[in-house]
């Protein structure tokens, strides 16, 4: 690359919204999307990140521009996916919003890259295959994804022995919650005895992005 070319991004959207999930649901940020994922869960529900046609390649200083545009003086961002971990020089652009004076969350299924370095202010970690177990022991938070079956409900139990703020959060049928990955978490969250909380996308039952 031409040294004079500026580092471009895979972004697929950038928009304003609260958080819906999990530790921070409620807090007002901005989400910047990474476009693309070494993985290919079935039952993703943000299948924007396979669209090529969303596939935007921008340098940070566009990125920038554009949160500043959507929610002025608003100082909380979210890097989130598809997966950030696999954006290219991602370290880059953590120093480069860093230095704009954002405080920087990440949402990581944990495959795709490293964890960056400088590493941002909160990390949440959703597991979709096994992962580094020191992976686990760095993330500000986890959050597990269950459907009606599948996933490993003594494993998650297990892992509460080393990590204290552990969700689970039920699957989606489109923008509505699978029932039965409702009660299945319900019934997990009420068994581990206040060593899980249920994670409920409050975004999705508001009917905002």
């Amino acid at each position: 690359m031409n040294p004079t070319t500026p580092l471009v991004y895979p972004i697929c959207e950038i928009f304003a919204s609260i958080q819906g999930e999990a530790t921070w649901s409620g807090r007002p940020m901005l989400f910047v999307r990474a476009w693309g994922c070494p993985l290919a869960c079935p039952w993703c529900d943000e299948p924007l990140h396979r669209d090529p046609a969303a596939k935007r390649l921008l340098p940070a200083e566009a990125i920038l521009a554009e949160m500043n545009r959507l929610a002025p003086g608003l100082r909380a961002v979210v890097l989130t996916g598809g997966e950030p971990l696999a954006l290219p020089n991602l370290p880059t652009l953590i120093q480069r919003l860093k230095k704009a004076g954002y405080w920087i969350a990440m949402e990581s299924s944990g495959v795709g890259g490293p964890l960056p370095d400088p590493m941002v202010d909160w990390l949440t970690l959703s597991p979709k295959t096994p992962v580094d177990p020191e992976l686990l022991l760095a993330a500000d938070e986890i959050k597990f994804v269950l459907g009606a079956t599948g996933g490993d409900p003594d494993a998650i139990l297990a892992l509460t022995k080393h990590h204290l703020n552990i969700w689970v959060q039920p699957r989606a049928n489109g923008t509505t919650p699978d029932p039965k990955a409702v009660a299945r978490c319900l019934e997990l969250v009420m068994a581990a005895r206040g060593r899980l909380r249920l994670s409920t996308q409050i975004h999705k039952f508001l009917g905002v992005r």
